[in-house]
């Protein structure tokens, strides 16, 4: 269930980031909110990558 919690916190920042440079910069740096999601995103899927190996040695 933690790992689901992971995946869940990535993607509330990905909103976040977007939902500030909208609002707040008024989408001027939205090349650099696109930069900050896709390193969130990468992160995310590595996360995930390492939960499902570790599950695989746990059988």
């Amino acid at each position: 269930m933690k790992y689901i919690k992971g995946l869940y916190v990535s993607l509330a920042l990905m909103m976040l980031v977007i939902l500030v440079n909208t609002t707040i910069f008024d989408d001027e740096y939205s090349g650099i909110a696109m930069f900050v999601c896709l390193g969130i995103f990468i992160i995310g899927t590595a996360f995930f990558i390492n939960t499902k190996q570790l599950k695989n040695y746990d059988v």
